[in-house]
């Protein structure tokens, strides 16, 4: 009250119990000098003003203090958000003061610089080997081919057929596993997609094989449009109907249905075939796994995998579920 104006608070001066001009009070017993009621009551207003004032601006300073002091381990979120996304490269900005989040995010990005070398040593080791096994596997199929025209018909021209089918075979495994290489590393830039002219086009390119095999290939195709990389989306979608048609039998069907559901975009191929356990249905996105009820055998094992390579690169959502009578549903979830 020290700090209020005079004018402000006005109000009778406090005067002693049993006199009427603020003098001494007659008993020396008698309690010192009692505010009026009146001044009490702006006394009360004028506190609980600064006591509002005080708090309001004690929260606002509080929170600056304690956005300012957490922003590092929002930084770390923002990382390991990209991070799930196989993108090991961001990194947590550190403070030059030294506490305990500093040494939290310091931390952090040197688990991050580990795993992202251990990660990039196992990509190029792959793109390293399957580099080197290209050339070789090229000659070698040159070689039969060469064989194969000056050979007439009999047993030997049947063994190297049977030995290009073979190769033919390493061939498309090498090639994917550059693919699953380039997928894995994922140094494209996002671009806009047209998902429609993506599936519509492969679904094309696999009308003949489906004809061949007896599988039937139907579309139900609304208008998407999504942010990815072009190159590694078509690669998703071309195994997704690879897989579909090939783990099929013949006088079967591969349905594709494709719908903008507002809030993002379910991509679904469903195929049938084999009956599958759910486990087994899990188990079909790791590596060099085969499923039963193939039509053929030129697959290499990792279509589902690359599948699931492209997916967890954009960070969308695959679900994989059996259907009751035989058969395999494949849903692929992504943001408009």
């Amino acid at each position: 009250m020290a700090y209020v104006p005079a004018g402000i608070v006005g109000g009778a001066p406090a005067v002693a119990p049993g006199t009427t001009d603020g003098g001494v009070p007659p008993s020396a017993g008698v309690p010192g000098p009692v505010l009026p009621q009146r001044e009490v009551e702006r006394l009360l207003v004028f506190s609980a003003i600064a006591l509002t004032v005080g708090v309001v601006c004690g929260a606002f300073i509080v929170r600056r203090i304690v956005r300012r002091s957490l922003a590092p381990l929002g930084a770390m979120t923002d990382a390991a958000r990209q991070a799930a996304t196989t993108d090991l490269r961001a990194r947590v900005p550190v403070g030059r003061t030294r506490d305990e989040i500093t040494d939290l995010a310091v931390t952090f990005n040197i688990m991050l610089a580990r795993l992202d070398d251990a990660f990039e040593a196992q990509r190029r080791f792959a793109a390293n080997a399957s580099h080197e096994l290209r050339t070789p596997l090229a000659t070698t199929q040159a070689v039969i081919d060469d064989a194969l025209a000056e050979t007439p018909h009999g047993p030997t021209r049947d063994l190297l057929r049977d030995l290009r089918t073979l190769n033919s075979r390493s061939v498309h495994t090498v090639r994917t596993l550059l693919d699953l290489a380039e997928t894995q590393a994922g140094r494209g830039t996002p671009e806009v997609v047209d998902l429609t002219l993506v599936v519509r086009r492969e679904a094309a390119s696999h009308r003949p094989t489906a004809l061949a095999n007896g599988v039937t290939v139907t579309e139900n195709l609304g208008p998407a449009v999504v942010d990815g990389e072009p190159s590694m989306i078509q690669v998703m979608v071309r195994n997704l109907l690879d897989n579909a048609i090939r783990h099929n039998h013949r006088g079967g069907q591969v349905e594709l249905h494709l719908r903008d559901e507002g809030p993002g975009i379910l991509l679904r191929v469903a195929n049938t075939g084999a009956a599958m356990t759910p486990q087994e249905a899990m188990r079909i996105t790791e590596p060099f796994y085969r499923g039963a009820g193939r039509l053929g055998s030129s697959g290499s094992g990792l279509g589902a995998a690359l599948v699931a390579a492209v997916v967890t690169r954009h960070g969308w959502r695959l679900h994989l579920f059996p259907r009751p009578d035989g058969g395999l549903i494949a849903e692929i979830r992504m943001p408009a």
